[in-house]
Formats: C-alpha cells, structure tokens, sequence
C-alpha cells in the first residue's frame, strides 16, 4: 500500500470498528445476547469467505489458535459488548472498551518475554486508569441510565481483547485470514450452544431492521475492516496502524451523539480524553504489541 493509501483506510478501518456498538444496540433491542452474537458470527463468516474466496487463498487455520481467539475475541467479547449495551450508553461504553491497549501492556509485561513495561508506560497505564475512574464515576451513573454492570461487562471487553491480541503476540497464528475465519467458526458454535443451554434461541431475527442491523454488524463492523487491517499491517507501520486504538472511541462518540442523540457528560468525555491520553504516554510498547487476534 502506498503511502497516501494508508491513512484513508486506517480511517476506514476504524470507522468500520466504530460502528459495533451502534449496530448491537439496534439489534440487541429484539435479540437476547448470545442469539445475536450467532447471527453476526454467521454474517461475518460469510464476509471473511468471500474475501478469502476472491483472493484464491486456501486459509490455513491451527485449533488452538482458533479456539482461544474465538474466545477472547470472539463469542465472549461479542455477548458481552451485546449485554452491555442496553445497560450502557453507547459513548461511555466506547470510551470504557478505549482502554484495551492499557490492559495489554499489562497482560504483554506479564506473559510475553522481553515485553517488560518500562517507568512511562507504567505511567500512562495509571492516567488511562484515572480516566476509566472519571468514566465509572458515580455523576455518570446518576446522570444516565448505565449501571455498573454495563460498565464491567465493556471493561471484561476490553481484556477479553487484550487477552487474545497477547496470546496472537505470542505464538504469531501463520495466517491471518484463516484464523479470523477459524475464530467465527468457533463462535457460531459456541453462541448457538450458550443460547439453546440459556433458552435464548438461536431463532432468526424477527423483522427486517433487526436482519439489516445484523448484517451490517457481521459486514460492516466486523469482516470488512479486519480484512483491510490486514492489509494495513502488512504494508504500514506498526505505529501508524496502532491510530486505530484512538480514533475507534471517536468514531463511536460521535454516531452517538449523531444517530443516538445521546448526550454524555462531560466527565465520561474528560474521562475518556484521559484514557486516550494514556495510550499515547504508553504507546512507545503498545503499538508494537498491537498486532494479532484482532476485533471479532
């Protein structure tokens, strides 16, 4: 990719990332969470196929890899985001899921060798937490209609991510494509055996809004901008395509305020500057953990 093709599709990429929450909130209003999380596994894996089938690659996939990454950014990931969002406003929810790259570093100086958090990253992972605080606080709570539980299902989000970009880090999956694929696959399966043991069901969704919603989250949110950033970290550096973590909540905050009419408070949004703020105090170490496993 060339240079000025980078930037145009890092803010397609994440734009792309920035509209899940939009479009789990639309179906999540008819959809019990592991039902939706199904069907927008069902339409990513038929994205992922086609784009797989249109480059005439033969993906190469191996178990482990695809069941810890369909886990972690998967079918756990994506039942949580799906739980949070009729418990949390869709902008704090985002600002919330911002600090992943924080919980990273943490997770890379824990489990990855020669990852050691060095005294500023240290120092930006504490100001991203006081603007996870400032997001949390209680103003925010009295102001809206969040609960704390929408909050600490985005935070586990938020590791579950971080969790399998750490495990991709380690054991770098050969191919990228088949593990996206083999991580859908997984979880369908897993989804459709938690609705069914919950009696969610995995029944198709009931009118023709909530079908479009889906697909719009399987397409739109998911296979497409993980196959461009793909091509992103193939061809760009590994500190221009980590923009992403910052520009996703931005993305997200303003379909918010635009599509949702919501209104967050300003000490969710100051909040939420102070995450940001803290990915680029750490980003020295996390853009270079960046790469693997990628949003699900």
């Amino acid at each position: 990719m060339s240079a000025p093709g980078v930037w145009p599709t890092l803010l397609i990429v994440s734009a792309g990332w920035g509209t899940t929450l939009l479009w789990l909130r639309l179906a999540g209003e008819t959809l019990a969470p592991f039902t939706l999380t199904f069907w927008r596994g069902i339409a990513a894996l038929a994205v992922l196929c086609l784009v797989v089938l249109w480059r005439r690659r033969v993906p190469r996939m191996r178990l482990l890899d695809v069941l810890v990454v369909g886990t972690t950014n998967g079918w756990l990931s994506s039942a949580l985001m799906a739980f949070a969002v009729g418990r949390i406003d869709t902008a704090p929810a985002a600002l919330v899921a911002a600090s992943m790259p924080l919980i990273l570093s943490i997770l890379a100086h824990l489990f990855l060798p020669g990852e050691r958090i060095t005294r500023h990253e240290l120092a930006g992972v504490a100001i991203g937490f006081c603007g996870i605080a400032l997001v949390l606080g209680p103003g925010v709570l009295a102001a809206s209609s969040a609960s704390l539980e929408g909050f600490a299902a985005m935070l586990l989000v938020a590791t579950s991510y971080a969790a399998g970009a750490t495990y991709g880090r380690r054991v770098r999956p050969p191919d990228a494509a088949g593990t996206a694929i083999g991580q859908q696959i997984v979880s369908i399966a897993a989804s459709a055996l938690l609705a069914l043991a919950t009696d969610q069901g995995i029944a198709p969704p009931p009118d023709l809004g909530t079908a479009l919603s889906i697909a719009a989250l399987g397409s739109v949110a998911t296979a497409l901008p993980m196959a461009l950033y793909w091509r992103l970290l193939a061809r760009a550096p590994a500190a221009t395509a980590g923009f992403v973590d910052y520009l996703i909540p931005l993305w997200t905050t303003a379909l918010a305020v635009t599509v949702l009419n919501e209104r967050p408070q300003p000490t969710a949004l100051a909040g939420g500057a102070l995450v940001l703020a803290g990915i680029a105090v750490a980003s020295g170490r996390l853009v270079r953990s960046r790469p693997g496993p990628q949003r699900g």
